[in-house]
C-alpha cells in the first residue's frame, strides 16, 4: 500500500499548492474611482493568467501520480472556483465604470440645464428696448431682437467639457483594449502550455483502452478454448 499512499499524497500536495497560491493573492478593496476600476480590471485579467499558469503546473504534477484522473478533476474544480472569484471582482469594476459614466452624463445634463435656466433668467430680467410706438407714428415695428450669442467663456467651458468627455472615453477604451489583449495572450499561453499535458492524458486514455481491448480479447479466447474443450469432452463421452 506504500505506492498508493505516496500517490495520494502527491495528488494532495499539487492541489494544496494550487489553492495556496490563490489564497496568497492580495484581496482587492472595493473600487470607487475610474482609475481604481480600470486598475482592478487589469489586475483581474493578470490574475486569470496566473491562475491558468498554476493550473497547468498542477496538471503536470498530476501526471506524476498514480491516480491521475481524480487529481486532474480536483485541479479543475479549484481552478474554476478561483476564476469565479476573480471574474466577480472584474464584473464589479466594470459596473463601477458604467456607474461613473452615468453619473458624469447626469452631471453634464444638470449643468447644461442650469446654464440654460440662468441664461433665461438673465434675459427675462434685462430691460426691454422694444417699446410700442405711439399710435400716430407711422414708424414700422421694430424687428425681433436676435438671440444673444454665446459668450467666449461659455464657449470655452463647453469645449473643455467636450474635450474632457472624449478624453475619458478614449482612456476607458484604451484600458479595455489593453485588458482584452492581455486576456487573449494569457489564453494563448495557457493553451500552448496545456497541449503537452492534454497529449499525455490522451495517450494514457489510449493505452488504457488498448489494455481493455486486449483483456477482452484474451477473455474471449479463453472462453472459446473452454467451449471447445467441453465440446470435445462431450464427444468423447458419447463414443
Amino acid at each position: 500500500m506504500s505506492w498508493l499512499s505516496e500517490g495520494r499524497l502527491a495528488r494532495l500536495a499539487s492541489v494544496v499548492l494550487l489553492a495556496g497560491a490563490a489564497a496568497a493573492a492580495p484581496a482587492q478593496d472595493s473600487v470607487a474611482s475610474r482609475e481604481q476600476a480600470t486598475a482592478a480590471i487589469t489586475d483581474a485579467q493578470r490574475e486569470e493568467a496566473r491562475i491558468e499558469s498554476r493550473y497547468e503546473g498542477a496538471r503536470r504534477d498530476c501526471g506524476k501520480v498514480i491516480l491521475v484522473n481524480p487529481c486532474l478533476e480536483q485541479a479543475r474544480r479549484e481552478r474554476d472556483r478561483q476564476m469565479r472569484a476573480v471574474r466577480e471582482k472584474e464584473l464589479a469594476a466594470r459596473e463601477t465604470l458604467r456607474r461613473l459614466d452615468a453619473e458624469e452624463r447626469a452631471r453634464t445634463r444638470e449643468q447644461r440645464a442650469a446654464e440654460r435656466t440662468e441664461e433665461e433668467k438673465r434675459r427675462s430680467e434685462a430691460p426691454s428696448t422694444d417699446r410700442e410706438p405711439p399710435k400716430a407714428s407711422t414708424r414700422p415695428p421694430a424687428a425681433p431682437r436676435a438671440a444673444r450669442p454665446q459668450q467666449p467663456e461659455e464657449q470655452a467651458k463647453s469645449r473643455d467639457d467636450e474635450v474632457q468627455r472624449r478624453r475619458t472615453e478614449a482612456e476607458q477604451r484604451a484600458a479595455e483594449q489593453a485588458s482584452e489583449r492581455e486576456r487573449r495572450a494569457a489564453q494563448r499561453a495557457a493553451k500552448e502550455a496545456r497541449a503537452p499535458a492534454e497529449q499525455q492524458e490522451f495517450d494514457e486514455r489510449q493505452r488504457a483502452a488498448q489494455a481493455r481491448a486486449e483483456e477482452k480479447a484474451r477473455l474471449a479466447e479463453e472462453n472459446r478454448q473452454r467451449r471447445e474443450r467441453r465440446a470435445k469432452e462431450r464427444n468423447e463421452k458419447t463414443k
